[in-house]
């Protein structure tokens, strides 16, 4: 059993809350309220509910409630992403690069283009670059560590692993403890529809819109499905029910609560490592756990920190109450790409990079996803 004895958490609010309008004006336009994480916490439990319901648990009305969101993504602080789900077989993988010096900004900026990297993290440490890519099968991945890696000529060195399971990732954690933090949220919304079969062409059509604007309007994605707004909603219901096409609540690095972030590669014994990673991803801290194959760890795990002391009372913590063995750790230093949004050199949102290639935009023959 993990001893949480100095890792602090933040508990499940129990409670509806009142919506505090009256706040003092934060020092950084991306410092979050405590009312702006309880709205928070609500999104990410459902990303699309409705803002009447959203109000409901606030406490709030439903254009005070959109207003606060419209004012908090503007700012930059927190945004919707909208990314391919895992449970329909894509490949994850982490890879690591490692630059000529004072090449790091030049290559994040061209491999940040490329769709099936989803993220380019900066870190301090040996790499210099630790990047999320997500394709279809291993002959994708294959071509692009070759093609968009292999060939860079301010790239020095690649070292990549796959993910076997992720235990954990940033659409699971909650700004206020666990799920269900949202107590009372209708997701009648979200739920409605039948099962009629969805074709690849609509999922191709509306992935990109979500993942421009994860609340865009039904309106919106009926014009991109070329349906009525009724369908369209059932469309998109389904593919999030079923897990194509997850989403999540990203809040900005700048924020006041969690302004770092630790990356931790482990070895654990094989017969341990699921159970292992299981108290990990429990963590309220725990942004991302993930199992690795063909690497020289097996189990990455990235923490939020509240300040950079807390580093390392929660890798001791770690290596004191689990079976485990930390073989490297890395401090965040900046996003150039998160999940596919773009970040420019002062953190400030500049735009986004679809998944999809660009001849994947285009209309498809129909084929069930289910």
């Amino acid at each position: 059993m993990f001893r949480s004895g100095h890792i602090r958490r933040l508990s499940a609010p129990t409670l509806v809350y009142l919506f505090d309008m009256n706040q003092v004006t934060p020092d950084h336009p991306h410092w979050l309220s405590d009312s702006d994480l309880r709205l928070v916490n609500i999104l990410q439990d459902s990303p699309r509910a409705p803002w009447a319901s959203v109000a409901r648990v606030l406490g709030a009305s439903a254009p005070t409630a959109r207003r606060r969101w419209r004012s908090i993504t503007d700012e930059g602080a927190a945004w919707i992403a909208s990314y391919p789900g895992f449970t329909w077989g894509l490949l994850c993988a982490i890879v690591e690069v490692r630059c000529r010096p004072g090449s790091v900004d030049e290559v994040a900026a061209s491999l940040r283009r490329s769709p099936r990297i989803v993220t380019v993290t900066g870190l301090t440490g040996d790499r210099d670059l630790v990047l999320t890519v997500l394709t279809r099968n291993m002959t994708e991945f294959r071509r692009l560590l070759q093609n968009e890696l292999g060939r860079g000529t301010d790239i020095i060195g690649v070292r990549s692993s796959i993910v076997s399971r992720m235990f954990s990732e940033g659409s699971r954690w909650r700004a206020l403890g666990a799920p269900g933090g949202a107590r009372g949220l209708d997701t009648t919304e979200a739920q409605l529809g039948n099962e009629e079969p969805i074709s690849l062409a609509q999922w191709r059509a509306v992935l990109p819109v979500l993942e421009r604007n994860g609340r865009a309007s039904a309106a919106e994605l009926a014009t991109a499905l070329g349906s009525s707004d009724g369908h369209a909603r059932r469309v998109v219901n389904r593919l999030l029910r079923n897990g194509w096409i997850q989403q999540r609540v990203d809040l900005s690095l700048e924020q006041n609560h969690w302004p770092h972030a630790l990356a931790l590669w482990m070895v654990v014994p094989a017969a341990r490592l699921e159970d292992t990673a299981a108290s990990i991803a429990k963590l309220s801290m725990t942004r991302l756990c993930a199992g690795l194959a063909g690497g020289t760890s097996n189990l990455y795990v990235i923490v939020w920190l509240r300040d950079l002391p807390e580093a390392a009372s929660i890798e001791a913590q770690l290596v004191r109450s689990l079976d485990v063995r930390v073989t490297d750790r890395a401090i965040l230093l900046h996003y150039y790409k998160r999940v596919g949004h773009l970040f420019d050199d002062n953190r400030a949102h500049e735009g986004f990079v679809s998944w999809l290639l660009p001849e994947e935009l285009e209309p498809a023959a129909p084929g069930s996803l289910s």
